[in-house]
């Protein structure tokens, strides 16, 4: 049994918010937890609650509300359906949004294959897909000319962007995932962080602003269209 799924059962049956050590609490004394993988599988139960009411509460489609400091109560008692999407799956769908928006040629960078460094350092110096604009080149003929004849490469003639994918941020995993993607852009002129699920709540949206002023990373969301949240040179 899943642990959203026993503190979903909590929610529903309580007759006011509560807080985590209440729901944590309410589980406890619930014989299912004993089937709950997640909730044996780490050292602090709590800690997994707390993990769970942050995932579930924040997104597109929040199912449970924090209604108070530290209390919460439950919105809808329908499960969300885990997704099989993997954070690959967005890329196809970039890749043509930076062609049609940015007339951007797009490569995924497979930081896997990186053979000299720990995937925990790639994490945090490769980007998942990098890409090119030779848009500024559409000048004349001459132009061109002397620009292959020269071998001039600078922001002038082409420019470089760096696109760091989630498949959902939220309050959880903004700070590690915009910094990411900050780290993996400091060679790009332009920097994204590209999400599929993006938390709508109006407090999440002006933080993400405040950082983009602040360090020049934006956010493409990926919805049907998708959108630019903020868009700044690097």
């Amino acid at each position: 049994m899943r642990l959203i799924e026993l503190i979903i059962e909590v929610l529903k049956n309580a007759e006011n918010p509560l807080t985590q050590g209440d729901i944590l609490e309410m589980i406890e004394k619930n014989p299912k937890h004993e089937k709950c993988e997640e909730y044996y599988r780490v050292a602090v139960p709590r800690s997994a609650v707390a993990r769970q009411l942050t995932k579930y509460s924040s997104g597109s489609k929040p199912i449970i509300r924090k209604v108070a400091a530290r209390r919460f109560s439950l919105i809808t008692d329908d499960m969300p359906q885990e997704t099989l999407l993997k954070e690959f799956d967005l890329h196809p769908v970039l890749v043509k949004f930076a062609f049609e928006r940015f007339n951007v040629y797009c490569k995924t960078i497979n930081a896997v294959k990186v053979k000299t460094r720990g995937n925990k350092i790639n994490k945090w110096s490769n980007p998942d897909i990098a890409g090119i604009s030779f848009s500024l080149l559409n000048l004349n003929d001459l132009f061109q000319s002397e620009v292959e004849k020269q071998g001039i490469i600078s922001n002038k003639v082409a420019q470089f962007f760096s696109f760091e994918l989630k498949l959902k941020i939220d309050r959880s995993n903004l700070t590690e995932c915009y910094f990411q993607a900050v780290s993996n852009s400091s060679w790009a002129n332009f920097g994204y962080l590209v999400v599929g699920d993006l938390d709508k709540d109006q407090n999440f949206i002006s933080n993400l602003v405040r950082l983009n002023s602040g360090y020049g990373i934006g956010v493409i969301h990926l919805i049907n269209p998708p959108s630019i949240i903020a868009p700044f040179m690097i």
